[in-house]
């Protein structure tokens, strides 16, 4: 009778523990598919086939704080122009982007440059956006895959820490971490990894407000993390999306005085 019983108990303890093991893959897969899901959603919010941008930077240098003004055309993630409005020593200098070749027009030199290679590592116009920030322009949902790591209040808002690695090889950055408010389906804070690890940029997401049937912010407060005592806001004074773009914006004859 004994060894019945205790026959019986080691069955159920081995099922027991053969279901556990069974439903950990169901339940990864399960908050996998729960990232992803909030990806898609925030990408809804942020992305568009077709954006108009008419916005400022703010670069403040730990000693001085400047403003730059500008429009920008962007379409997908092959095709973008801005145009500095202010101020004057920067009016008039362009930028385009074509697949994955950037040019700058500067109105003092009157040439066309092409920015590649490690120059497009390095500060755009003494910001703490890099060249490389400006040219990848890709849907989260898209360039990376996601985990949830758990949940963390922040600024008053209870929201989902996720992980996120690169699809490509050839992304900026390789990792990032954001903190989604899961209700909003938008992200407050960002921060981006290369592939060692190490962290190089701080974003942070304020003010956002309802542009049409998306939640986009009204501003973005970028950090680089090797350099000290400096940030960048970028500032979206009007953004319109799924506008039709002129032609000539994506020529290279529009780099042209």
């Amino acid at each position: 009778m004994k060894k019945n019983i205790l026959k019986g108990f080691l069955c159920s303890a081995f099922l027991l523990t053969l279901i556990g093991f069974l439903l950990l893959p169901q339940r990864s897969q399960t908050e996998d598919t729960k990232a992803f899901r909030l990806l898609v959603e925030v990408d809804n919010n942020m992305w568009a086939t077709t954006k108009y941008i008419d916005g400022r930077l703010i670069i403040d240098n730990g000693r001085r704080i400047r403003e730059l003004a500008m429009e920008s055309w962007m379409e997908g993630v092959t095709r973008s122009y801005s145009y500095y409005k202010s101020p004057p020593r920067e009016r008039g200098t362009k930028m385009l982007k074509l697949d994955k070749k950037l040019w700058m027009y500067t109105p003092q030199t009157d040439r066309k440059i092409l920015i590649a290679g490690h120059m497009l590592r390095q500060s755009m116009m003494g910001s703490d956006l890099s060249y490389e920030d400006m040219m990848e322009d890709e849907k989260l949902s898209e360039a990376y895959t996601g985990t949830i790591d758990g949940e963390e209040e922040l600024e008053g808002v209870k929201t989902l820490v996720m992980t996120l690695k690169a699809r490509k090889k050839t992304k900026t950055y390789q990792i990032l971490k954001i903190w989604a408010d899961p209700v909003r389906k938008i992200v407050l804070k960002q921060e981006a990894y290369a592939k060692s690890g190490k962290l190089l940029k701080l974003i942070y997401f304020r003010e956002y407000r309802r542009v049409g049937n998306r939640l986009f912010p009204r501003k973005m407060v970028f950090h680089d993390m090797l350099k000290k005592n400096t940030q960048t806001t970028y500032m979206f004074d009007k953004i319109e999306f799924d506008v039709t773009i002129p032609k000539k914006y994506f020529s290279i004859r529009i780099l042209k005085r």
